[in-house]
This record gives structure tokens, sequence and C-alpha cells, in this order.
């Protein structure tokens, strides 16, 4: 699985750059033209970060895949189909820990206070776990259905996690009379620990599902 791994990572390592090195500064230009730079209420800008780079990879992956006929060159290599579904799902986990990992150690940086760090941190912790979740709901979707009738679903996900922020902080907030920072409480009041147990329960449970259903188009 570790050649996989490798041969499939591409993209995900593209990805992973890009994010640290336009995604800090387009962190440190919202912490200074924030209205209080050390509240909790400019990270509401950085979850999407997190989705957008995970679901970029997995979309230019399996394209490229698509377009290579990589999948029918596997079938011809001495591997079980399992792997390969192995392979990708643990490289969107290794992901997703990349990049919580990866703000949480710039928040620190920031941080004036330890109820900032630790609130600022929870928040993306619970961010990452949803990502893992939606991540592994949409390679059931690729594995069941095929990237050609499913990669138009993964395609318009990015666009929607792309624009839909935006759209919710300037418009949907303002009318709902909800500030952002009502949003980020309510979420790190959550107990992060159990919601991360329960999203890598889930998220092996769909990779189990999703290694079954390789297994089972292979024959």
């Amino acid at each position: 699985m570790l050649y996989l791994m490798k041969k499939f990572s591409l993209f995900f390592v593209l990805y992973s750059v890009l994010l640290a090195t336009f995604a800090f500064y387009l962190f440190n230009y919202d912490r200074v033209t924030s209205s209080d730079p050390f509240s909790l209420s400019f990270i509401f800008s950085l979850a999407p970060y997190i989705f957008l780079a995970v679901m970029g990879a997995m979309w230019s992956h399996e394209q490229w895949e698509d377009k290579t006929n990589a999948y029918a060159f596997l079938t011809n290599l001495p591997i079980k189909p399992a792997d390969i579904v192995y392979a990708k799902f643990m490289l969107v986990f290794l992901s997703v820990v990349f990049y919580v990992g990866f703000h949480c150690v710039a928040l620190s940086v920031i941080a004036e206070t330890p109820e900032f760090q630790v609130l600022s941190s929870r928040y993306m912790i619970i961010n990452g776990n949803i990502c893992l979740v939606f991540a592994g709901l949409l390679y059931l979707g690729i594995f069941r259905y095929g990237f050609t009738k499913f990669g138009k679903f993964i395609l318009a996900s990015w666009i929607a996690l792309l624009l839909g922020p935006f759209i919710f902080m300037l418009f949907l907030l303002p009318k709902l009379g909800i500030e952002r920072i009502e949003i980020i409480e309510w979420v790190t009041r959550q107990n992060w620990m159990v919601f991360t147990v329960i999203s890598v329960a889930v998220f092996l449970s769909l990779m189990r599902t999703a290694a079954k259903q390789k297994i089972a188009s292979s024959y």
C-alpha cells in the first residue's frame, strides 16, 4: 500500500504546498485587517481552506487517473483492489492531519492567551473531522458510481466550498443577525475528542465500504 500512496501522492503534496504557500498569507491578512485581530472571529474564514485543499487534490487526482486510464493499468499489476482504496483514504487522512496541524501551529504563533490557542485549535480540529467524513463520502461515491458520473459532484462541491463561505458571511449571516463569533463559540463548545473519535470511526467505516465496492466491481 505504501507504493500506491507514493504513486497517488502527487496532487495531495501539490495542494499541501499551495496551502502552506498561500493560506498563511491570507490567514495573516485576515488577522491584520480584522477589527479585533486577536478575537476568534477571523478564524471563521480559515476552515474552508482545509476543505478546498482536500477536495481539490481528490478531484485533480481522480480526473488525471480517469484521463490516463490508470485504474485499468493498476488491474494488470499484482495489487489488491482494496489496497487502492486504502491508499487513497490514507492520503486524505494524512492531508487533513497536515492541514489541521499547520493551522494549529500558525494559530499558536500569534496566540496572546492560552484560551485563544485552545479554542482556535479546537475549532480547526472539529472542521478537520467534518472534512474527513465528507471526503470519505465523496470517495465512496467515486468507487460506487465511477469518476465519470460522480466527478461532477466533487467539482460542484469544490465550487460550493469556494464561494459558499463568502456568500454565507457577507449575505446570510447579516440577515439572520448572527455574528461569526457566535458560530465559532457554538462549535468550540462541542467535545472535540468525542467528535474526533466518532469522525475517525465513520471515516474507517466508509473506507471499508468503499473497499468492498471496489472489490465487487473488479469481478
